[in-house]
């Protein structure tokens, strides 16, 4: 929610403000007309509480836990299980194709 700051506080109209998220995973938000102060509200996550986590992130977090908990004060990387995991939630990009 993109937000005006002032005494009102009310939503500011749709054609006033853009949001875009760039390449590099960046968020962004314009802002046209008379408003210079907004407030931006964000919820962000693949869920709001630890049940509605997907099975497989919930239980690399675990694992990650225990090994950072059995590893504690040394250096050792993470299990490629925790990785393995992940990796259907990864953040990917697309390169352009050359000719």
């Amino acid at each position: 929610m993109v937000a005006r700051v002032d005494e009102a506080g009310g939503a500011l109209a749709a054609g006033t403000y853009g949001v875009d998220i760039d390449g590099d995973g960046d968020g962004w938000v314009r802002v046209s007309g008379a408003s210079r102060v907004v407030v931006v509200r964000l919820n962000a996550g693949l869920a709001s509480d630890w049940a509605g986590l997907p099975g497989a992130i919930a239980g690399g977090i675990v694992r990650l836990a225990a090994h950072r908990f059995e590893a504690r004060g040394g250096d050792a990387a993470p299990p490629a299980a925790v990785a393995a995991l992940w990796r259907p939630w990864r953040r990917l990009r697309l390169a352009g194709v050359r000719a």
